[in-house]
């Protein structure tokens, strides 16, 4: 396991919300948006290293959800829950690009629900890896 790399990346996680959040106080709902976003593929790709020393080249919150699933031996629970929140992951990652490349304006209530899912996103993932390591201590 590369210990400093899956440490710097979950830092940026915690920094990036950190930011989020001012951004979402500052009534900067899109950087808010995008900040959240970027938070959470950091956090991702963290696990996947941590778990898997695997480092995905993609900015899709799917892909990475899946290939995480994969690597925590959870591939159905994780199909299950991206099926479940298909708008939101689409909304979410649709976001990424909205935010950097087009002239989209967010409001308060999408930057609440998406970083509201952000946070449910990682909670779902931490939940799957205490599993994963209480089956493989």
């Amino acid at each position: 396991m590369h210990y400093e790399e899956v440490e710097v990346l979950l830092q940026m996680s915690e920094d990036y919300m950190e930011l989020a959040n001012s951004a979402f106080e500052g009534k900067k709902y899109d950087a808010a948006i995008f900040l959240a976003e970027q938070a959470l593929q950091f956090y991702l790709k963290a696990l996947l290293i941590k778990y898997a020393d695997v480092r995905l080249r993609t900015h899709s919150v799917r892909e990475l959800l899946a290939a995480l699933g994969k690597a925590l031996e959870s591939e159905e629970k994780v199909a299950d829950f991206i099926r479940s929140h298909r708008s939101l992951l689409r909304e979410l990652e649709d976001a990424y690009i909205g935010t950097r490349y087009e002239p989209r304006r967010y409001y308060r209530e999408d930057a609440e629900e998406l970083m509201e899912f952000v946070g449910e996103v990682m909670d779902f993932v931490e939940g799957l890896a205490n599993e994963f390591e209480r089956k493989n201590p």
